[in-house]
């Protein structure tokens, strides 16, 4: 497959700290190709911005058109912009490529000095915000394009525009817990951090050039969020000191689960903490079944572990199925079983744990959930939906689908075993259980059990087995031997 391309509009910064210099290293770290047009040269220090020299549009459409001349975009990043008639070229050659496009609208240096001109801030809202498919400006950058001074009328300014998505940073507040907001006509959510120590330039350069690469690549803007401050939360916790700053550290683009940020729905969740009871580490092999009696027969068989899924009945018999459940399971011994969805009737009926879908957890209470002492796990099929889970602090989480399935309708292609391998090492600072889920078979648990996975879920493969007790046999030990390629499967 052909390495990406990234076509980068940006102001060169003399100390190589932000700018062109961090955009194209970004670029190239992240797996793709830096196309680098230069916008203006710049004399800047640690003491701030003190002239800003502008190429001629003539020089810029030249150095343009010498960039795509051997090369196609597959995304389009744009950083410093020196005049309204740069951004005017932008504009137009924006036309010329059907790609996603992110701006860092760069009005001023961090470190101050010169700021953009009312003609600049007018083209940039005229032209550039329409055909934007990312926006990614700091506080006083959506104050100074949208003259609002709440983040919320920044944020509905800005989408009026027509600037299709926005992640407006929170940096420049001044609160330890730093948080961005994500902002769509269909979608909004934060993600945040804990405030870093460090003074480090060209954080927004490299925010923007993460999330263009990913893009390029053909990863969802939602994951490419995620990935996108990871990098950047590690690239300021391994910064060194050169000079009068610290220097971002950029490295290879496999993401470290500590650098994740968090995710949550809403500003009142930013901070809280939650903490789910654990859980064995490794759950073992963990059926999900449609009722009460496939949780007898299976607890019969010698599972340790399962998980209730009930839909379409009426209340009354949703209640009567789930009390039995947890009363068949009650008193035998080191038998947990999980409620999928139904969290309220959970409390009530008192199960061991409840299991939530993404979708199920907008419905849910959960820190009534966690008051009530149930264990908690959250499915998860991408980055973002990963890191929305590791915000609960939960008891487990599952990967899903690991192969094709026929048991229920997926959005998701597959993710195969080498996203085991990723989950697990993203959770092993948690200290997270990882439950694998889908289209697992005997042949395929057999395949799934050398990643060194310590939970295999399985649905089909049990109840519409002809001989569910020989495959229930199987399975149990299977997972009960040693490993056989002496991967670290201890409890």
């Amino acid at each position: 497959m052909c390495k990406p391309a990234v076509l980068v509009f940006a102001g060169l910064d003399p100390q190589g700290a932000a700018g062109l210099s961090a955009d194209i290293a970004t670029v190239n770290h992240f797996g793709c190709h830096a196309l680098p047009v230069m916008t203006a040269y710049t004399e800047q220090t640690s003491q701030g911005l003190h002239a800003v020299h502008a190429l001629s549009v003539e020089s810029f459409i030249a150095q343009y058109e010498s960039a795509v001349a051997d090369f196609t975009p597959a995304a389009i990043k744009i950083g410093f912009i020196p005049n309204a008639a740069i951004a005017t070229c932008i504009a137009e050659i924006i036309d010329k490529h059907a790609v996603p496009v992110v701006l860092d609208p760069v009005l001023g240096a961090s470190s101050g000095g010169m700021t953009a001109d009312d003609a600049l801030i007018e083209c940039m809202r005229t032209q550039l915000l329409p055909r934007t498919t990312l926006l990614t400006p700091n506080l006083p950058e959506a104050n100074r394009l949208t003259g609002q001074q709440t983040n919320q009328s920044m944020l509905n300014s800005l989408l009026q525009t027509g600037a299709e998505n926005i992640l407006l940073k929170g940096g420049h507040d001044k609160q330890q817990v730093v948080s961005d907001v994500f902002a769509s006509q269909k979608q909004r959510f934060y993600l945040f951090h804990s405030r870093h120590d460090k003074v480090v330039r060209g954080t927004g350069c490299v925010l923007a050039s993460v999330i263009s690469a990913c893009l390029a690549r053909g990863e969802a803007l939602d994951d490419s969020l995620i990935l996108s401050r990871a990098y950047i939360n590690r690239g300021i916790r391994l910064a060194q000191q050169t000079g009068p700053y610290h220097l971002f550290h950029h490295a290879d683009d496999v993401p470290q689960g500590q650098d994740f940020p968090g995710v949550v729905a809403s500003a009142d969740m930013l901070g809280k903490s939650m903490a789910f009871p654990d859980c064995p580490k490794r759950l073992g092999i963990y059926p999900v079944v449609d009722s009460a009696d496939w949780v007898e027969r299976l607890v019969d068989c010698g599972v340790k572990t399962l998980q209730l899924r009930l839909k379409n009945l009426s209340e009354q018999a949703l209640k009567e199925e789930i009390s039995r459940a947890v009363a068949l399971c009650r008193h035998r011994p080191g038998v947990h079983l999980f409620i999928n969805d139904h969290w309220q009737q959970a409390i009530e009926c008192g199960a061991y744990g409840v299991h939530l879908g993404q979708e199920d957890l907008h419905q849910a209470d959960v820190l009534q959930l966690e008051q009530a002492g149930l264990r908690l796990g959250i499915s998860t099929h991408s980055y973002w939906e990963l890191a929305r889970a590791l915000s609960f602090n939960p008891s487990y989480v599952a990967l899903g689908p690991v192969f094709e399935t026929t048991s229920k309708d997926m959005p998701w292609q597959p993710q195969g075993l080498d996203r085991i391998h990723e989950w697990m090492r993203l959770l092993a600072p948690y200290q997270k259980p990882l439950v694998a889920i889908g289209g697992i078979d005997v042949p395929r648990a057999q395949a799934v059990k050398t990643t060194g996975v310590g939970s295999v879920a399985m649905i089909s493969a049990i109840t519409r087995a002809a001989d569910y007790q020989q495959v229930v046999k199987d399975l149990l030990q299977l997972w009960q031997t040693d490993n056989p390629l002496g991967l670290n499967v201890s409890e």
